[in-house]
């Protein structure tokens, strides 16, 4: 995990937090062993079991932290768990259990604040004074090794909440109040019944889907009944029909499946909900019907939009946009960027890919239609790349080509690197401009951006116009830019003071640039083809389609 060593930088950025261990993930099981607060021995006749908490209907929070981590003692000292503790603990309220599970190489002298810890790092504090919650030393504790990698550990402190029925969620560094709120978040149920379902998840179905709508919805279904879970029967309401289908299988208490359930079509226009119930159990009607209805929301476009698309994402990401595995989020900047779009990179293992579609969108209302977007990203190291790519479907998505790819230093629109999460300034963002006009012989497209981690660190957008390209910021004046194709040279006439003039290929890459009072740019060494030069003047900027020949 190459971020361990860097964990100050997690801990105390202000970005919303990124579950290693997705949330409503089963939680893996776990066995702990205390230590003895006052000898620093292992209280290994009295095993903690996580899913012996969870089945005795307690919300268990896991603080794992590190006795060397700054953070980590900030979150400690602020006193929330054990207010947690005390007020809904077995001495206040008996709803909650709390676990302080050491994850580094914590030993008793680190732990009581007396010496380093067994790795030679020096401690915070004494982290067992006052405490009245278990605490439980991973390094010290036996079999314990797989709780690193089963729970995803990538950053200190991570504060888990693992709810009655087994499921996960990363609830972060928040006050008493907010971390006994977040059990809303856990499925309410009778514990008590033979036969019982819940409903947790659905999937199958994206956010959009153009042209027509053809899917394999699915649901996770739970037993938490005492009887072993055979046969279920869901009714399922969809498009005014309202259908059953049968499951059979086996389920354990608290065990779940992923059930597949019958295909569905449609090719009607606009936002449509998939809604499934579990109404029988075993045979009989389920007796507790809380957390057994699960409905998705989707939406088919049919007919494409002749509009522009402006989108700053101020209100999120709309409903007629898609990013179906939910790995792309809106997070509100300070400065003039408001609301903008991160792919957190920084959290996300090399390889992993989002994306996001835009509209279905007509494009033959544009003259010389553009993309235009803000990017910013600033590298972890040379070690770790991340890429963007812009791909475009005139077939409704069965097909892509390639509009727009970078990568590495390509991609960065910030000099230097960066160990920390990557939050950008104004000053930090670039814009990108991609030229469309080779596909509007095709005119219905879908335009889609593709975000791959390198486990580096974060990539942003914002402000995403599809707009003719004749004049991004409205130059009022008379832009002259010729020959038009051009064999040696492009000349600029303008009325204005010229900035920079920058010369982009169909990919989106920059392969010309001069700034200053220029009036002309060589072309010469181009290989042949299609191009965009963005003007940049003291009046605004305007985008030119022009040819080498």
């Amino acid at each position: 995990m190459k971020k361990l060593s860097l964990l100050l930088c997690i801990c105390a950025m202000t970005l919303a937090s990124f579950a290693q261990l997705p949330n409503g993930t089963y939680a893996p099981a776990f066995t702990g062993y205390e230590i003895n607060k006052t000898t620093g021995s292992i209280i290994t006749d009295n095993p903690i079991t996580l899913y012996d908490l969870t089945d005795a209907g307690y919300v268990v929070y896991m603080d794992v932290f590190a006795t060397w981590c700054p953070p980590c003692w900030s979150f400690h000292t602020g006193g929330h768990l054990e207010n947690l503790y005390s007020q809904y603990g077995p001495t206040g309220t008996n709803e909650v259990r709390v676990l302080a599970i050491e994850g580094s190489n914590g030993n008793y002298a680190s732990l009581s604040g007396t010496g380093p810890d067994a790795g030679g790092s020096a401690t915070q504090g004494n982290w067992l004074a006052g405490v009245e919650y278990p605490v439980i030393p991973l390094k010290m504790s036996p079999n314990t090794t797989q709780f690193d990698s089963d729970y995803a550990i990538a950053y200190f402190p991570t504060v888990y909440m693992v709810c009655p029925n087994r499921l996960v969620y990363e609830v972060g560094q928040q006050s008493t109040a907010n971390l006994y709120a977040a059990r809303s978040t856990c499925p309410q149920f009778d514990n008590t019944q033979v036969d019982n379902a819940l409903l947790l998840t659905s999937g199958g179905l994206d956010a959009v889907y153009y042209c027509s709508c053809s899917a394999n919805p699915t649901v996770d279904l739970q037993n938490v009944g005492s009887a072993t879970l055979t046969s279920a029967t869901l009714t399922i309401e969809f498009d005014g029909q309202t259908t059953t289908y049968d499951w059979t299988g086996s389920l354990a208490t608290y065990e779940k499946a992923t059930v597949t359930l019958p295909q569905i079509t449609s090719s009607v226009d606009g936002a449509h909900t998939y809604t499934v119930t579990v109404t029988t159990v075993n045979g009989v009607a389920d007796p507790d019907t809380a957390w057994n209805t699960i409905a998705s929301t989707f939406n088919v476009a049919i007919s494409p939009t002749s509009s522009s698309i402006d989108e700053d994402f101020s209100n999120g990401i709309p409903s007629d946009w898609s990013n179906s595995d939910g790995l792309l989020q809106t997070y509100t900047l300070n400065g003039n960027h408001g609301t903008a779009v991160v792919f957190a990179a920084y959290n996300y293992d090399s390889g992993t890919t989002s994306e996001l579609y835009l509209p279905f969108e007509n494009l033959s209302s544009l003259t010389n239609p553009v993309l235009v977007f803000d990017l910013a990203h600033k590298r972890y190291n040379a070690n770790y790349s991340e890429r963007l790519r812009v791909l475009y479907s005139t077939n409704c998505g069965a097909t892509w080509q390639s509009l727009y790819t970078k990568s590495g230093n390509n991609l960065s629109t910030s000099s230097g690197n960066t160990t920390s999460s990557f939050i950008p300034t104004d000053d930090q963002w670039r814009d990108e401009i991609i030229d469309l006009s080779g596909i509007t012989d095709n005119d219905d497209v879908v335009i889609k951006f593709e975000f791959r981690s390198g486990y580096g660190n974060n990539v942003w957008i914002d402000n995403v116009r599809v707009m003719n390209g004749t004049g991004i910021e409205e130059i009022a004046n008379d832009v002259n830019v010729y020959p038009n194709p051009a064999t040696d040279k492009i000349n600029i006439t303008t009325p204005d003071n010229v900035l920079r003039v920058e010369i982009f290929n169909m990919q989106g890459q920059l392969v010309k640039a001069e700034a200053g009072e220029v009036n002309s740019i060589s072309v010469k060494d181009l290989a042949n083809g299609v191009y965009t030069l963005k003007l940049t003047t003291d009046n605004g900027t305007s985008i030119h389609k022009i040819v080498k020949k």
